[in-house]
């Protein structure tokens, strides 16, 4: 078998085959990144963890879910990858140190992906796919999905700019990180706040609190900060429901002027084993009609989303994600 040399984004240059038929992908985030390069026929064996999660990359790819598991949980079995045929491990979150590690005993070569995020680490995503395009020979498709983004950024940025008002202040709740969350989780530096020119309160004091996630930017609030900030526009993200559907029955709640004003409303979920940025994409459109209606008032959110996750899967997977998880719903008085 012919094999090429490959540079990974750690700078790391590994041997793999010529045409790589059958991938292995380990840690949060790379079997999506694949999905999204549409290489899912590709891939061989699974994290054990991918058969019960509800993500749009399985709906899209439902034949992944029956496929053999390489491991436990989320970790991997160097012995049973050594005897497996992949020819490839795509993997996230690994330092040089551990991919070494892995490639010597397993033999395999394993090759790292950056994930990054959609604000500040924005480039690492793009050099992540970038990677991972040259390596998959979909460099086209990477080059693609980045050219997306950022038509959708352009256009974002443009139609808030001729809102000609003050930001608008909200706050975003409910965000997953290793679970659920209720209202007091949240993200600094949102992307759909962030393009849409949103005033976000979190973002002023996340140096008081301790960060979780990447790049420190998910935080667990106290609940009476959230309470004191009292913005006018709440988003609470589908990941969290079963929680803040709970606290949403409280009193003490039901006394936010977002509450009161019938302006809390359900947004996709950011997270779930990392960042869902097709989710990001269809929330943006959603949040800036529900803030700047005269801005989008040319945008149908749910045919926008379909052309999203279209786009992202090759496949229009929005009534299952709508019937999942009940998004762009609206709650409070009204």
């Amino acid at each position: 078998m012919n094999a090429v040399t490959v540079t990974d984004a750690l700078g790391r240059e590994i041997k793999v085959p010529e045409n790589i038929e059958n991938i292995v992908t380990l840690r949060a985030g790379a079997l999506r990144l694949v999905c999204y390069l549409q290489s899912a026929d590709r891939v061989a064996y699974v994290e054990q963890n991918e058969k019960k999660r509800v993500v749009g990359y399985l709906m899209a790819n439902p034949s992944l879910r029956s496929l053999p598991v390489m491991g436990v949980g989320n970790s991997i079995d160097p012995e049973l990858l050594a005897v497996s045929n992949a020819d490839v491990v795509i993997v996230t979150y690994m330092t040089a140190q551990e991919a070494d590690a892995l490639q010597q005993k397993s033999g395999k070569p394993v090759f790292v992906v950056s994930y990054g995020d959609m604000v500040d680490l924005k480039q690492e995503f793009y050099n992540g796919l970038t990677f991972l395009g040259k390596l998959l020979k979909k460099q086209e498709r990477a080059d693609s999905l980045i050219r997306y983004i950022e038509r959708n950024i352009e256009d974002w940025t443009a139609r808030s700019a001729t809102a000609g008002r003050d930001p608008v202040s909200a706050y975003l709740g409910g965000v997953a990180f290793n679970g659920a969350h209720g209202l007091a989780s949240t993200r600094v530096r949102y992307p759909p706040f962030y393009y849409l020119g949103i005033r976000n309160p979190a973002d002023a004091v996340s140096a008081g609190y301790g960060g979780i996630g990447s790049g420190q930017k998910n935080m667990l609030l106290d609940v009476e900060q959230v309470l004191h900030w009292n913005t006018p526009y709440i988003f609470l993200d589908a990941a969290g429901k079963n929680i803040w559907q709970q606290e949403l029955t409280q009193p003490v709640f039901q006394k936010l002027s977002a509450f009161k004003n019938g302006h809390i409303y359900t947004v996709l979920p950011f997270n779930w084993h990392t960042i869902n940025f097709e989710n990001l994409i269809c929330n943006t459109w959603f949040i800036g009609k529900t803030l700047y209606p005269q801005a989008f008032n040319d945008i149908d959110i749910e045919e926008k989303a379909r052309e999203t996750l279209l786009f992202f899967y090759g496949i229009d997977i929005f009534t299952e994600l709508k019937n999942t998880y009940q998004p762009f719903v609206q709650h409070g008085k009204q």
